[in-house]
């Protein structure tokens, strides 16, 4: 299944010299997240590749204890926040793209699956809480798709939990590349990032209400819940 606006490019991170498998396997570094083809209002982000791998923070685990099961962790990387969820009682479950992130997971014990969200995932609809953070909400480069996607998953009082970024007002979509402290270069792929009002505005055109908007410890997330609108298909 491929959502409609979604170019069929590379995930994030791989190909060429796979720097996110690289670094999933190191279990530290750092990655950066460039644009690819001189785009200017695209500025370049760093990721520590440790925080992702090692256990989740108290803030992230008190946000899951505030979420209904079952789970499904859109991005689940490494696996911290499904081990985390599982460990205060809730079932869950994570998707990737990256075998070496899904295997890192498997091997704390959790459940995921090497597959992209626009894949068919099980028991689509019957999601209690789905989750993008760490800048998933910007996966396939197109949030509209991504939303309208995640409606699909979700059960219908479900709560959809995503982390965007400080800057209300960033909303850029663009061609990006990750890179480590190497020089390992992946492949071109499309990527978004957006703020508060960015998401605001994409959640009424998917068939999604913005219920709270929460900004802890420098962290941004914003919780959405379904409207009543019936067609929750993609388009």
């Amino acid at each position: 299944m491929t959502a409609v606006g979604v170019a069929s490019v590379a995930n994030f991170g791989q190909g060429h010299n796979e720097p996110y498998a690289r670094a999933l396997a190191n279990g530290s570094g750092t990655l950066t997240l460039r644009p690819d083809g001189g785009h200017h209002q695209a500025e370049a982000v760093d990721f520590d590749v440790r925080g992702w791998c090692e256990e989740a923070s108290p803030l992230e685990r008190s946000l899951l204890r505030t979420l209904q099961g079952p789970v499904l962790d859109v991005g689940c990387g490494p696996g911290r926040l499904l081990t985390a969820a599982q460990r205060i009682g809730l079932t869950a479950l994570g998707i990737d793209t990256s075998s070496e992130a899904v295997g890192r997971a498997r091997g704390r014990g959790a459940r995921a699956l090497e597959q992209s969200v626009f894949a068919p995932v099980p028991h689509s609809g019957l999601w209690q809480s789905v989750i993008l953070l760490d800048g998933n909400i910007g996966i396939g480069g197109s949030i509209t798709s991504l939303l309208r996607r995640c409606s699909q998953l979700i059960a219908p009082c479900g709560t959809l939990l995503a982390e965007v970024e400080a800057d209300e007002d960033l909303d850029i979509v663009y061609s990006a590349v990750l890179e480590d402290q190497h020089g390992n270069q992946s492949e071109p792929f499309r990527w978004a990032r957006t703020g508060s009002a960015g998401l605001v505005s994409r959640a009424r055109r998917s068939g999604w209400t913005v219920t709270a908007i929460e900004r802890v410890q420098g962290r941004v997330f914003c919780r959405l819940s379904l409207d009543n609108t019936p067609d929750r298909t993609l388009g």
